[in-house]
């Protein structure tokens, strides 16, 4: 059923997790979200004048994307017109990509734009996290699932434009979130078949094969990935923390941890030199959370605003443009 032709690999381990476990979804709070929200109206599309000057944070909620001036934190826009739109992403440009899971889309927003600049198609999946390649500016889509309960994939499109190339490995099987370092490798998260442990996975810039990495740390249920400038950050969605990892030759060596204070469910981060903006789904209002980097603690500023249930955060920066 599936639509492109996958690079297979095979199993090298298992990353047991100890402690809780949850039933596969996009979020441990997916089906609760979802309930609580069914009925919410999709809002307006809109955008402050001066938000193509400002540096900028876009939230990921339910079915819109709020946007804040960065640091700031005011809202100046809502983007609408999706229907679970999990993942974001920004190139060097400071262009962003929203992924919409319901509609099987990519969509490409100019800095401060209200309307797509381009659009994917990925019909056929549910399109979760996103990452650019900052060696080639090529996108990487993790697709939760097929639309007919197969395992999902990591989608690699050419210059984010095009048909994609797919990638799946043997011990993934709901792909979640993906970062790329600045070398350009890329490393994946998810939960494995079941969706009961924790999965992850990296493909080597150059290899055409996704690979199995067993991390030297438990995490309870997967979060966002990223590149700290050092690092590779890792979060444990339902554990409100963020793991640093080195790689040498591959191979992961554990370097630090961001305990963030008061989160509940941090999906898909965003780290911008000292701060990480952390998306919090289990506060009963919902918010967005930002704490000193990598130290963690306790946050430092919080918005509410506009905020419902939100998945992923990025940040565009206004300089990029």
């Amino acid at each position: 059923m599936l639509r492109r032709v996958a690079t297979i690999a095979l199993i090298l381990g298992i990353a047991g997790c100890g402690g809780a476990q949850f039933s596969a979804a996009p979020g441990p709070s997916h089906a609760a979200t979802q309930s609580r929200v069914a009925a919410a109206p999709h809002g307006r599309t809109w955008m402050a004048p001066e938000a193509k000057r400002d540096d900028l944070l876009y939230v990921s909620n339910v079915f819109d994307v709020t946007v804040y001036s960065y640091p700031q934190g005011k809202l100046v826009g809502t983007l609408s017109n999706f229907d679970n739109p999990y993942g974001e992403c920004v190139d060097a440009k400071g262009n962003v990509y929203i992924t919409d899971s319901k509609f099987g889309r990519i969509y490409e927003y100019a800095h401060g734009g209200t309307k797509p600049i381009a659009t994917l198609s990925d019909k056929e999946y549910q399109p979760f996290g996103c990452a650019i390649d900052p060696t080639t500016g090529n996108l990487a889509v993790d697709n939760y699932e097929t639309n007919w309960d197969y395992p999902g994939d990591v989608a690699i499109y050419r210059k984010a434009r095009g048909f994609p190339q797919s990638y799946v490995v043997e011990g993934l099987y709901y792909y979640y979130y993906c970062g790329y370092d600045s070398s350009g490798n890329l490393y994946v998260d998810g939960l494995n078949n079941g969706g009961f442990n924790f999965a992850f996975a990296r493909l080597a810039k150059g290899s055409h094969t996704l690979e199995y990495v067993l991390l030297p740390q438990s995490i309870t249920y997967p979060g966002g990935v990223a590149w700290d400038g050092t690092y590779l950050a890792v979060g444990d969605q339902a554990g409100a923390a963020i793991y640093q990892f080195s790689f040498t030759k591959g191979q992961p060596k554990l370097q630090g941890r961001t305990t963030l204070t008061g989160a509940g469910l941090v999906g898909q981060f965003a780290i911008a030199d000292s701060t990480v903006v952390a998306p919090d789904q289990l506060n009963s209002t919902s918010n967005v959370l930002f704490y000193p980097y990598p130290a963690g603690g306790n946050p430092t500023q919080t918005i509410t605003n506009g905020v419902s249930f939100p998945y992923s955060a990025a940040i565009s920066p206004a300089a990029a443009r």
